[in-house]
């Protein structure tokens, strides 16, 4: 049994309000709060640059290339899963380094998430799938060669050997491209064969592994480009997000150091993937006026060349934006943009899914993967994936968190079950997890040094940023997105919903708030919220804990004055021999 609370008005929520949805594990003790560690703002002042070396733009011609390869491999890219990543690939994001400095000094590498004042929050495999399009399905970037593609790979290393030699002697991704676009007629049949693998090659170095490669075609993506040319489908996901992890931790391990000031400060990793989460959960840091997009377009187009509306404001005003829980948006994909072809797994109605995982729909599949605790493999590292922490961002009910990393990962050819929540579903928060955030979280004036005394960096913060090289500034122009790009016909009717003003306020509840475009007046979908009851079969031998849940009582008290919560009522992951019974 289970009290909730409402995190946007601390008050318990109404009695009508009978079930709760955890996702697990949960804490059976009260944990400490790993909180981010503080960042000295002089810190942030003092680096002699500040270089994005992973922050790629399209090269000149790398539209056009993609535009030839679409005819022939765009069945193979449908079948992979590399449609919406690669297509985002042919878009400029413009940086807005005082965003991603702010944001940083959040982040706590102990627990992969962005501690706020309100609450925890952090990239998700949900966030990766929809926003840069990787695949969280498929084979893992480990995967070997079988000895039938080793020759492949051997005339990639020759390939490499042989740009080397040139004058530069470094096989960078411009050489790499000009090889292929204007070297490659004049060799053999057999290396012409391999041109799809290079592009690969190419979009894996620059556009999803940049910290591995620092401009230079890494041979470590050899095998995965082969494997997708090849029709292999490969869960680039989940390796894209350890590197995040990795790298949102360095970056703030070296804000944090005191040695930092002598050093240029070089930022790894795909932070314009992050950079546009920001937009997403924040709106009011966003553009003003996202892209709409057009058919066939991915979600990352809404930003394409549009920066902050908040490029031009006071670090300390960012910083406010931050710390309201009122501006974050639990739930931005719930409402469907115009002309987005996603097929969303959440429904009007709530899921209950279960049954052999083969027999699931592929948003279904993926959607089961992203709540599952687990740990991320990259190519260079291995990071904790807690999605337990943040079950508000999944549209469930939090609750205190474990102190200790428990994997709770599925087999992909398991049978398994899960929770799917109603688009209009309000996540809140337990009374217990209620007590304990307030008990343990930062006080705001801690989080940051001499928080009234800070200067305005965000024009300084811009001339950290590293002017890329003359050849890396030509971006792939408007019309040459635009004629590139292979539209995909949309099975999706058109959203009722409008896109959400960048401006408003989101509630915390996970409540979704829309403004029609130009308007100032918000409009709030109401929606009848749905009670229901689950009987589960709670034989241990057969079964791995996923979900908590509790039926709630009638409340009497306040939060200050609570009254003592019940054990929760345990839902299980289950299997075809032993399911759940709805």
């Amino acid at each position: 049994m289970a009290t909730l609370v409402s995190p946007n008005t601390q008050e318990l929520v109404s009695t009508q309000r009978t079930l709760a949805k955890f996702l697990k594990p949960c804490s059976e003790n009260t944990p400490t709060l790993h909180h981010s560690e503080t960042v000295s703002q002089m810190n942030i002042l003092h680096p002699k640059k500040l270089n994005f070396k992973g922050w790629k733009n399209p090269q000149a011609k790398w539209g056009d290339w993609f535009e030839t390869l679409t005819g022939k491999h765009g069945f193979i890219w449908n079948q992979t899963g590399l449609c919406d990543a690669l297509l985002s690939s042919l878009y400029n994001f413009p940086r807005n380094p005082s965003l991603i400095l702010a944001l940083v000094q959040y982040w706590s590498s102990k627990t992969n998430t962005f501690v706020f004042p309100w609450g925890e929050a952090t990239i998700t495999l949900e966030d990766v799938m929809i926003l840069g399009g990787f695949s969280v399905l498929g084979e893992p970037v480990t995967l070997p060669l079988s000895s039938d593609l080793l020759s492949i790979e051997a005339n990639l290393i020759e390939i490499r050997r042989r740009i080397s030699k040139e004058k530069s002697k470094r096989v960078d991704h411009n050489a790499w491209l000009k090889f292929f676009k204007e070297g490659l007629e004049a060799e053999s049949d057999k290396l012409f064969e391999i041109e799809h693998v290079g592009f690969l090659c190419l979009w894996l170095s620059r556009f999803v592994f940049p910290s591995c490669s620092n401009s230079i075609i890494d041979p470590r993506v050899f095998p995965i480009a082969i494997h997708l040319s090849q029709g292999t489908r490969m869960a680039l996901a989940p390796s894209v997000l350890a590197s995040i992890y990795h790298n949102l931790s360095l970056l703030k391990e070296k804000l944090v150091s005191s040695s930092v000031k002598d050093l240029n400060l070089n930022v790894n990793g795909l932070f314009q993937l992050v950079q546009q989460w920001l937009f997403e959960r924040f709106p009011i840091l966003g553009p003003n006026c996202p892209n709409e997009l057009k058919k066939g377009e991915p979600r990352a187009a809404r930003w394409h060349k549009l920066n902050s509306n908040h490029q031009h404001a006071s670090f300390e005003s960012i910083l406010s934006v931050l710390e309201s829980r009122e501006n974050f948006r639990w739930r931005p994909y719930v409402v469907d943009l115009k002309n987005w072809c996603f097929v969303s797994h959440y429904k009007e109605n709530e899921q209950y899914v279960g049954g052999s995982n083969s027999d699931l729909a592929e948003e279904l599949k993926c959607f089961g993967l992203c709540l599952c605790a687990d740990e991320l493999v990259g190519l260079d590292c291995v990071e904790k994936y807690m999605p337990y922490r943040v079950a508000m961002q999944f549209g469930m009910d939090q609750d205190v968190p474990p102190s200790e990393f428990t994997v709770l990962s599925p087999s992909y050819k398991g049978n398994f079950s899960f929770y799917v929540p109603a688009r209009c579903y309000k996540p809140c928060v337990s009374l217990e997890y209620h007590n304990w955030w307030k008990k343990s979280k930062v006080d705001d004036s801690d989080l940051l040094i001499d928080k009234n005394c800070m200067l305005d960096v965000v024009m300084i913060a811009k001339q950290y940023c590293e002017e890329e090289e003359e050849e890396e500034e030509n971006h792939v122009s408007t019309d040459s997105v635009e004629s590139s790009l292979k539209r995909k016909s949309s099975t999706n009717e058109e959203s009722k919903d409008k896109e959400v003003d960048s401006n408003s306020s989101i509630v915390f509840e996970g409540e979704d708030l829309v403004v029609e475009e130009g308007e100032s007046e918000t409009k709030r979908l109401k929606k009848n919220e749905q009670s229901f009851n689950c009987e589960f079969n709670n034989d241990a031998e057969h079964f791995e804990v996923l979900f908590m849940s509790g039926k709630g009582k009638k409340h009497v008290g306040t939060c200050d004055n609570p009254l003592d919560v019940d054990d929760y009522a345990c839902t299980i992951l289950g299997t075809s021999s032993h399911p759940i019974r709805l």
